[in-house]
């Protein structure tokens, strides 16, 4: 799954319920090869991603594998048709947010609140 993707807005949207804390960064290096970081401060995890002409190299460091699960929910997206916002159903209660798309357990998050 090339971290390209994240650069469109569903996918994007996707990434964000899979790692509600984490931040795509997009910088370029002192080779001038584009990187991508996603980095979650409060977890004290990072994925990195430096393009290598055929493709990514992806690196990950962290107590959570944040590329895993950001990964996880865009294969589930693509196997399922890549549905856009519409096919998105979310329910709020006083305890949390719950989103979802079809019946893939990979397509759900809750997020709670504090």
């Amino acid at each position: 799954m090339p971290p390209a993707l994240l650069e469109e807005w569903m996918p994007a949207l996707l990434a964000q319920l899979a790692a509600p804390g984490a931040q795509l960064v997009r910088a370029t290096g002192s080779d001038g090869r584009r990187q991508l970081y996603v980095f979650d401060a409060d977890r004290e995890s990072f994925a990195t991603f430096a393009g290598n002409g055929s493709g990514w190299t992806v690196r990950q460091g962290g107590p959570v594998a944040l590329w895993d699960d950001i990964q996880r929910a865009l294969i589930a997206w693509q196997d399922a048709g890549r549905p856009d916002i519409s096919a998105m159903r979310l329910r709020i209660t006083p305890r949390s947010h719950r989103y979802w798309i079809g019946d893939s357990p990979a397509l759900r998050w809750e997020h709670r609140l504090t």
